[in-house]
């Protein structure tokens, strides 16, 4: 019988200190990566508010004001002379390195430029771009060290590429589309990369910690982005050049230290201790080996037969199912729904995600801390701190369910307690899961979970657009129903089912052995059959 493994020591001596250490060093780099990506994922969300001039008619064919921030005479004709003196005061805007550009781009084009990252994003995860998904398998494959830089490097590159608005005559829509679209392309095999990365780095005492250390860069990158470029575009001419410049500058910065400092597994990082080594090899299973993978040497039969596995496919299309959507609308809840100012609510988003890194790292650490105690079994403390992440989300909608413009501050605490229970799952639940129970297949695997989590996230859009046609609570009620019932379903079904123990057939020297089987098989097929074997 498979049991959950708790032994620290290798060869009677304690395990190496955490920090330092070389699988510390790579947590924070993988920190800083996340805190790039997503940097890079909303600078567009956000500088759009500033790129877009609102005082022309959202018909208006006219794409470009020009360098010295003059509009075209017959523009200028349409808007009246107090508009333009309302540069006053605190929202007088001072010069900086930029003059003032923006640009006339009506909602359907603006939706596009936004929806291009998306684009990108579910075609580098999903069946369509690869037999397998393509995060996971080049993880697998090639190893997580080049596919990090790689798709950083890309994002980088096209995000700087993005302030050459500033200096073209007429802005392309289809241009901006094109490198948004690239940007979300890279990034899409980030987080399984990461998922096959902690398969061969973090042993199953420190995974919660060093997984929750690297996630959490998601939410601070996302508060950060948000209160700097709000700040940019408030107070500088162009402050959106400054945006896309400094999350490029960011990313070839991290860029340089991850090539230097990295390696893909123990086994090949030049300056790791061989006790630390020893450590995570021993606990993890992990050679070092490149491993091929085909849509052969995938069992299957094992995978859609696993209900430990499924139960997490469920709970995590569940979980993103409801998070991608209210990170999308929460903009539209705190300003239409409950009658708060903009600044403001961007104020409480942004505080909301540092609440959310912040619940992300405490669960993971108190994951391991729980687990080294005996307290719980990592199974125990998966199924608790993956519940939390489901079921507080669900009590949110009942509550939500009572929010609008009078109940302004019951929805703002509503809105933290959703952001800042939402981060369990990162730390301890659903997004670490995979490498505890599939560690040999956990990148192909979550990159599979994570398409169809991501395609349910745009489904619930696409409710929303059929359900709400006004910006009224009677008809907000109607999602919040449907996503609490999807939120407490995702969250039964792993509650019953959950595991953590590693499934036999998905361990390291198991995936090996079958590797083997099939190139052994392959040769067998090209012998003739008049020879004998």
């Amino acid at each position: 019988m498979v049991t959950e493994r708790t032994a620290g020591y290798v060869d009677g001596q304690t395990p190496p200190r955490f920090v330092p250490s070389t699988r510390f060093t790579l947590a924070l780099l993988v920190f800083f990566a996340f805190v790039v990506q997503y940097s890079q994922r909303v600078n567009l969300p956000i500088a759009i508010v500033c790129m877009v001039n609102r005082t022309v008619p959202s018909n208006h064919r006219v794409q470009l004001v020009d360098t010295k921030g003059n509009l075209p005479d017959r523009v200028s004709n349409n808007i009246d002379d107090s508009s333009k003196g309302k540069q006053s005061g605190n929202t007088q805007m001072i010069n900086g390195l930029f003059e003032k550009k923006q640009f006339f781009w009506n909602e359907e084009q603006q939706q596009d430029l936004l929806g291009g990252y998306w684009a990108g994003y579910i075609f580098t995860q999903s069946l369509i771009s690869s037999p397998l998904p393509l995060g996971g398998w080049l993880a697998t494959v090639l190893g997580a060290k080049w596919v990090y830089a790689t798709s950083l490097g890309t994002s980088s590159l096209a995000t700087m590429a993005l302030t050459i608005m500033y200096t073209m005559p007429n802005t392309h829509v289809i241009l901006i589309f094109i490198l948004r679209f690239i940007i979300g392309l890279a990034h899409g095999v980030l987080f399984p990369a990461t998922v096959a990365l902690w398969s061969l780095w973090a042993v199953p005492q420190e995974r919660s910690t060093l997984a929750s250390i690297g996630f959490c860069g998601t939410h601070l990158g996302t508060s950060i982005t948000m209160l700097t470029g709000g700040l940019l575009c408030r107070y500088l001419n162009s402050g959106w050049m400054y945006l896309f410049s400094m999350s490029a500058f960011l990313g070839f910065t991290w860029l340089v230290l991850w090539i230097w400092l990295t390696a893909d597994a123990p086994n090949h990082h030049k300056t790791i201790s061989a006790h630390e080594r020893d450590y995570i090899c021993s606990l993890t299973g992990s050679t070092g080996k490149k491993r091929t993978m085909s849509l052969a040497s995938i069992p299957w039969k094992n995978i859609v037969t696993s209900k430990p596995l499924m139960a997490l496919m469920v709970t995590h299309i569940a979980n993103l199912f409801g998070l991608f959507f209210f990170l999308t609308n929460f903009g539209k809840i705190l300003t239409q729904l409950l009658g708060l100012p903009a600044q403001l609510a961007g104020y409480i988003l942004a505080f909301g995600f540092f609440l959310t890194l912040l619940s992300s790292l405490t669960s993971g650490i108190a994951t391991d801390h729980l687990v080294r105690a005996k307290t719980l079994s990592l199974t125990s403390a998966r199924k608790l701190f993956n519940s939390l992440t489901s079921f507080l989300p669900a009590l949110c909608m009942l509550s939500f369910y009572f929010c609008d413009h009078t109940q302004k501050l019951l929805g703002i605490i509503t809105t933290l307690v959703f952001l800042a229970s939402s981060g369990l799952g990162y730390g301890s639940g659903y997004i670490v899961n995979f490498a505890d129970i599939v560690p040999a297949y956990s990148g192909v695997i979550f990159g599979i979970a994570n398409t169809f989590a991501s395609l349910a996230g745009f489904i619930g859009n696409i409710i929303a657009g059929k359900i709400v046609k006004q910006p009224v609570l009677a008809q907000w009620r109607i999602l919040y129903i449907i996503f609490g019932s999807v939120y407490v379903i995702g969250g039964i079904v792993y509650l019953l089912f959950g595991s953590a123990i590693p499934r036999k057939w998905a361990k390291m020297q198991a995936a090996t052995t079958i590797a083997k089987q099939d190139e052994a098989l392959s040769e067998e097929e090209t012998v003739p059959m008049n020879e004998t074997i």
